[in-house]
């Protein structure tokens, strides 16, 4: 089994029996795309909810605005279909829950942006395991088309 480690603001593919991997998503969140029938799938680690112009970064998986469209099509490159794609997504923490303002929460407007964008983008959202106050890791089978996350001090649960 291959696995891939995606790190943060970096987006990467797999296919059959490949694993694509994110840790340390705090108020990052991992965005999991994927088609099941084909068996290939990718996955963003979002740091930020936007980017200033929607288009001019170089590491478009840094935010949610750049990061769904360049997922989608690495996606595509990699073999598949739009039409059959499934999103999960996992993150978003308020690692300081002492500021409740949703201005001082980036999680919560991370989980916002990247929802938006999936909506925008046509993609259904199948799985979730977002907010709270706890750091997370979050692998996809892309074989079995599965979604596993492990929150700090839980046990790993499929989304």
């Amino acid at each position: 089994m291959t696995e891939k480690y995606v790190n943060m603001g970096q987006i990467e593919v797999a296919r059959g029996d490949g694993m694509l991997i994110t840790v340390g998503l705090g108020s990052c969140v991992g965005v999991a795309i994927y088609d099941q029938e084909r068996m290939v799938g990718g996955m963003a680690h979002v740091f930020l909810a936007a980017s200033k112009d929607g288009k001019g970064t170089t590491q478009p998986g840094k935010f949610a605005d750049t990061a769904i469209p360049a997922l989608i099509e690495a996606v595509i490159r990699a073999g598949g279909r739009r039409s059959a794609f499934q999103a999960k997504i996992a993150g978003g923490a308020n690692l300081f829950p002492k500021l409740q303002a949703v201005s001082l929460n980036v999680g919560k407007q991370n989980v916002a942006a990247v929802k938006e964008h999936l909506l925008l983008n046509n993609i259904p959202l199948r799985g979730e395991d977002v907010e709270g106050n706890s750091g997370r890791k979050m692998i996809l089978y892309v074989r079995e088309g599965i979604v596993v996350v492990q929150s700090i001090g839980n046990s790993p649960r499929e989304i």
